[in-house]
């Protein structure tokens, strides 16, 4: 038993509204989201960034007066290799906070394409229970759905453009942070190793 025609307008109509409503929400959070997490590890690989670049200065100066003692060094290569550590971490965490930012903005592209094709698609496919005036009979319906469905076809290949993108950027961005950190990691391990061998 089908439901009368006054139910199925209604649930129409509501169905578009919820898409209206899905796409305001979505671009709402990300637009929140997006801006809290990108702060967030903006500074800390900022500060990683920092961290690196001051040990590296404060490593000069130790050596310096290392060098002042007249006792011979021992694991200057070591030293050097935490040079090239520390520099590796300060350069991935630039790399890191950039490939953020493309990453953020392909993913938010990606799902607003999204929530847009899925509000053309709602459209299109509750059109002829709504019940409009100029839209009723097959060849009006069929106008009113041609360019919702061409314009949902376009957006989903936007969507798989972004999405692309998004998915290179993330590999990008996971394996800078990644290499950022081992670099840090290993660039204080041989700074210590090579401080303690000298005391």
């Amino acid at each position: 038993m089908g439901l009368p025609p006054n139910a199925v307008q209604y649930f129409a109509q509501k169905h578009i509204e919820a898409a209206e409503k899905h796409l305001a929400a979505v671009e709402e959070n990300l637009f929140k989201e997006g801006q809290e997490d990108r702060r967030a590890f903006e500074k800390f690989y900022n500060n990683l960034a920092l961290f690196s670049g001051g040990t590296i200065a404060l490593s000069i100066t130790y050596l310096g007066y290392l060098k002042t003692l007249g006792k011979p060094l021992h694991h200057q290569r070591m030293l050097t290799a935490s040079w090239i550590g520390l520099f590796i971490c300060l350069l991935f965490s630039f790399i890191y906070v950039l490939v953020n930012l493309y990453y953020s903005h392909h993913y938010r592209e990606r799902e607003w394409a999204d929530a847009r094709k899925k509000k053309f698609e709602t459209e299109a496919e509750e059109v002829p229970n709504m019940g409009v005036v100029n839209v009723q009979t097959p060849q009006e319906v069929a106008a009113f759905q041609a360019p919702r469905r061409r314009a949902a076809r376009q957006c989903a290949q936007i969507a798989a453009r972004h999405k692309k993108r998004q998915d290179i950027y993330l590999r990008m961005w996971k394996w800078a942070g990644r290499i950022a950190q081992l670099g840090f990691v290993a660039g204080i391990g041989m700074l210590m190793w090579f401080a303690v061998s000298n005391i």
